[in-house]
C-alpha cells in the first residue's frame, strides 16, 4: 500500500504541475480556443459533434473547468483526501483527452489503434488501479477522516 501511495502522490504532483501551467500559461487565455478546432476534426465522429457544437463555442470556458479540474486532482491526490474521487476526476478527465486524440488517421495499422492516444489511455488505467485500491488510505488524509469518524480501515 505504501507503493500505491507514492504512486498517488507522485501523479497528483504532475496533474498539479499540469493544472498550474494551464493556469499560469496560455491554455485558458485563448490556447485551448486555438486547439480545440483541430481537436474535433481528428477526433471520434460521435465526439466531434459534442466538441463542434458545445465546446468549441465555449473554449475559454472548457479551458478554465479542464485546468480547474487538473489542480483538483492533483490536491486531492497529494493529500489523499476524498482519493476516490479524485481518481473519478482523473478518469474523467483522461476519458475526454483519449476520445480527443485516440482515433488514428484514414488507412491506420492495427497498432495505430493501440499507440493513438496512449497516455491519456495508461493515465487512465493508472486512476482506475489507485481508485480500486483506495490509496488514500496509507499517507492520506481519508484514513484520518475515517479514524476521526470511527471507521477502522481495512
Amino acid at each position: 500500500m505504501r507503493l500505491a501511495a507514492a504512486v498517488r502522490i507522485l501523479t497528483g504532483l504532475l496533474f498539479l504541475a499540469e493544472g498550474w501551467s494551464k493556469i499560469s500559461g496560455g491554455f485558458v487565455r485563448g490556447g485551448f480556443g486555438k486547439m480545440a478546432g483541430r481537436i474535433a476534426q481528428e477526433s471520434w465522429p460521435f465526439w466531434r459533434q459534442f466538441l463542434e457544437k458545445a465546446v468549441v463555442p465555449n473554449a475559454a470556458a472548457f479551458g478554465w473547468v479542464f485546468a480547474l479540474g487538473e489542480l483538483a486532482v492533483g490536491i486531492g491526490l497529494i493529500l489523499g483526501l476524498w482519493t476516490r474521487i479524485a481518481c473519478a476526476g482523473g478518469v474523467a478527465l483522461m476519458l475526454v483527452v483519449a476520445l480527443g486524440e485516440s482515433r488514428p488517421g484514414p488507412g491506420a495499422r492495427w497498432n495505430d489503434w493501440i499507440t493513438s492516444g496512449l497516455t491519456p489511455k495508461l493515465a487512465l488505467l493508472l486512476f482506475l488501479l489507485l481508485f480500486a485500491v483506495d490509496a488514500g488510505k496509507v499517507w492520506g488524509l481519508d484514513a484520518r477522516l475515517k479514524r476521526r469518524a470511527g471507521i477502522r480501515p481495512r
